[in-house]
């Protein structure tokens, strides 16, 4: 990588005292030399901007820009989008824990892969204390080679169609131009909390996608987290599905689905399904969602891989459970299995 093309790193921020020292000496502790970061905080009533001044102070590359009001999540995504620069962006998350070769790693990729619009990363899963506890899902078949690239954004959205959404939204590295000039913005208003799979999708309409599988960094999985909390709680229709619809009136219009992406996309509906159906008899609601055990389609892709056999074992289980009374300390054992770590 000859004269070390400029990374501009953004952080949308809010009430992170707790992790936002360890997510910055992360990222102050790059292998990687010529990266600017830009912190923006979205009103912010905890202690947190004293630690973000004290670091702004110490270091010269990193900028502090402070909201007057909290002008809501996405905006704040993309409000980095907007003051990107140099030759590549990435927009971190105020709480997780970023390795020191990743960014190098992610530069070496892109400055090599030309045709490429950004690169994403495998990655551990941490705790609360920033314990590793596992690895973020990533699909067989992109997990036996070093990188890994998706040809177009057909191929993309047939691959979570496959496998739901595997991409881990800070892991992106995009490059600037085509974040500027082709993304722009962050749309929360039409697809809410999953507004970064839309973006990963865009990105691969104006080039190739690629996918380290080396996991170069670590999400925190805490369970006081809005993402933790909402898998287990959700009783309403995953976001996911906002982004998935769009995409898929889009190709189907075109006729460019086949057969196979349309069962996956009604298994990932069928997962989803009974995702919520766990959660309503935790809560002991009454529920009537379509667990549809019996359906050709769905059977079929059940047995397409071990984890898809599971939830179909899983869901015939549920569909008996939700039809039978059960007692508090029943309901209280489900909650406590499903929040085990």
């Amino acid at each position: 990588m000859k004269n070390n093309p400029l990374v501009c790193i953004c952080i949308p921020h809010y009430n992170n005292q707790k992790t936002i020292s360890k997510t910055l000496d992360s990222i102050i502790n790059q292998t990687y030399e010529n990266i600017i970061i830009k912190i923006f905080d979205n009103a912010s009533t905890d202690n947190s901007i004293a630690i973000l001044k004290e670091y702004e102070k110490k270091h010269e590359n990193i900028k502090l820009f402070q909201n007057e009001k909290n002008i809501g999540g996405e905006a704040n995504f993309t409000k980095c989008i907007e003051n990107l620069e140099g030759n590549y962006g990435a927009i971190y998350h105020a709480d997780d824990l970023y390795l020191p070769n990743m960014v190098k790693q992610q530069v070496k990729f892109l400055e090599q892969h030309k045709d490429c619009s950004a690169v994403a990363t495998h990655a551990y899963t941490i705790n609360e204390n920033s314990n590793v506890t596992g690895f973020r899902f990533i699909p067989k078949e992109y997990s036996l080679d070093h990188f890994n690239i998706i040809g177009n954004q057909l191929e993309l959205f047939e691959s979570i169609l496959k496998n739901s959404n595997y991409i881990t939204c800070p892991s992106v590295m995009g490059r600037t131009q085509i974040y500027k000039e082709k993304i722009k913005s962050w749309n929360g208003k039409d697809f809410k909390t999953s507004a970064d799979l839309d973006v990963w999708l865009r990105f691969a309409e104006f080039g190739k996608f690629g996918l380290l599988s080396e996991p170069l960094m670590q999400y925190r999985e805490s369970t006081s987290s809005y993402s933790y909390k909402d898998m287990r709680t959700r009783t309403d229709e995953n976001n996911m599905f906002l982004v998935l619809d769009y995409y898929l009136k889009k190709y189907i219009q075109s006729s460019l689905l086949t057969k196979d992406d349309i069962a996956r996309y009604h298994f990932l509906l069928f997962k989803d399904n009974l995702n919520r159906t766990i959660n309503e008899v935790i809560k002991g609601t009454n529920t009537k969602l379509q667990l549809n055990i019996f359906n050709k389609k769905i059977f079929q892709i059940a047995i397409e891989s071990k984890s898809n056999f599971i939830i179909y074992i899983t869901a015939i289980v549920f569909k008996m459970i939700r039809i039978m009374k059960l007692s508090e300390s029943l309901r209280k054992k489900i909650f406590e299995l499903r929040f085990k770590r």
